[in-house]
């Protein structure tokens, strides 16, 4: 695409991808800031709009994958839950308890697993649920 600084806007990008919620958002808005700092002599319509809306497509396709593909993957990994269940869990909590309760999700699961595993480990559900642990 023919942007200058463009591993540099992608590091930063990744480094706000850590903050939930408002990384995400502050990364893109940078991205577009620096897209037409790069392009300030361009036509809008013709030079300017397209290239915004392909760099706003490659990042909502990454940021796609991010989140319904590579995060509960690696979150089914760390903590030995599939990633359906751990998906389920954050969209629970999410429902529930709102933005703390989607951040909170994984861990307090995790730890409710472990718990259960030592204290009530003679029920069914709770050695199939942690047989991996």
């Amino acid at each position: 695409m023919d942007i200058r600084d463009a591993v540099a806007v992608a590091l930063i990008c990744a480094f706000l991808n850590i903050v939930p919620y408002l990384g995400p958002i502050i990364g893109w808005v940078l991205m577009l800031l620096v897209i037409v700092s790069n392009n300030l002599g361009a036509d809008f319509s013709t030079g300017l709009l397209p290239l915004l809306f392909i760099a706003t497509c490659g990042y909502a396709i990454a940021q796609i994958f991010d989140n319904f593909i590579s995060q509960p993957v690696i979150f089914g990994h760390s903590v030995r839950s599939h990633p359906l269940e751990i998906f389920i869990v954050i969209l629970t909590a999410g429902f529930v308890f709102g933005i703390p309760g989607m951040i909170l999700a994984v861990p307090t699961y995790t730890a409710i697993k472990v718990i259960a595993k030592e204290f009530l480990s003679e029920y069914k559900i709770v050695k199939r649920l942690t047989h991996n642990l």
